[in-house]
């Protein structure tokens, strides 16, 4: 009985399994939180959370102010975001009502991103190889390669 090349195939299976896996956790490095404007709203029933503008920390008026002016803060913290919890936030700003988006994202641009889809990719490969080496250890082919 030979062990070797029976073995290749699930050996190069693991090997692809770890890889995928490996690239979820640095996946984990890439997540990036945005903060933007969206626009002034009269509707508040669609609003995860309303605050004022006054009781927004200084912190949180700064960002406030910045995202009015048309610029998006991104973060790697979600602590770092302006006003409570998750989700979509209003802002009672002079009697208006500001709506603002608070959404995770993957940036692929960072070097956990760059990381992690290049280690994605290789588990890939890993398993188109293992899936090929399990075909070519099953069949018997006629024809020379």
């Amino acid at each position: 009985m030979q062990s070797g090349p029976q073995q290749v195939p699930s050996t190069l299976f693991v090997v692809g399994v770890c890889l995928v896996a490996v690239a979820v956790v640095l996946g984990v490095g890439a997540i990036r939180f945005e903060f933007a404007y969206v626009g002034v709203t009269t509707d508040l029933a669609d609003a995860d959370w309303i605050v004022d503008y006054t009781v927004l920390t200084p912190t949180d008026r700064a960002l406030v102010d910045v995202a009015l002016g048309g610029e998006r803060y991104v973060t790697d913290s979600l602590g770092g975001l302006p006003g409570p919890g998750r989700g979509s936030l209003v802002v009672r700003h002079d009697d208006v009502y500001h709506e603002f988006a608070r959404r995770p994202y993957f940036d692929a641009g960072t070097d956990h991103g760059i990381a992690s889809l290049a280690t994605a990719l290789a588990g890939v490969a890993t398993f188109a190889l293992a899936a090929r080496a399990n075909n070519d250890r099953n069949s018997r082919r006629s024809y020379p390669l």
